[in-house]
């Protein structure tokens, strides 16, 4: 089951239509296709500095300053590391945009966490908890029996 976080546009608006749903755990397509993932997502200093990175990486490793197989394993190191934190991107934009998460959803699908917050807005609001119970006093501490006193000893 996959878990979306719920972001609402600075107005406040509860229904409104342009609330952002971003998708949390690891990205393949960031992990993948990397820079061009931060391209198509409007990340573009991101996408620069990436670029910047990989050819510096290619550079030492041409220099044999680096070996190849450190650079290969720091570029795929890279792009494990915009994998995971793929979503963190698009929540600070939609921070920095005014957005406000709403709140936290599980759902199999998109459409299914859309449908659930929504048809959660018009529903009335939850009955207050039970009071807590009190405790029992115990009989008997674990699994044994209380002591049994014996006549004079």
């Amino acid at each position: 089951m996959a878990v979306f976080s719920v972001h609402l546009p600075p107005e406040g608006a509860r229904d409104a239509p342009d609330a952002a749903f971003v998708r949390q755990g690891f990205c393949w397509p960031a992990f993948v296709f990397g820079p061009l993932w931060l391209l198509a997502r409007g990340f573009f200093l991101a996408a620069a500095i990436w670029i910047a990175l990989i050819l510096g990486l290619a550079a030492l490793a041409g220099a044999s300053i680096v070996w190849p197989g450190g650079a290969f394993a720091l570029a795929l190191l890279m792009h494990a590391w915009l994998g995971v934190e793929a979503s963190r991107f698009v929540e600070r934009r939609l921070a920095r945009r005014g957005y406000d998460l709403a709140l936290i959803a599980a759902a199999p699908t998109l459409e299914e966490a859309e449908m659930s917050f929504f048809r959660g807005l018009g529903a009335t609001p939850p009955a207050p908890p039970a009071p807590p119970v009190p405790p029992r006093p115990l009989g008997v501490l674990g699994s044994l029996p209380p002591a049994q006193t014996r006549g004079g000893v």
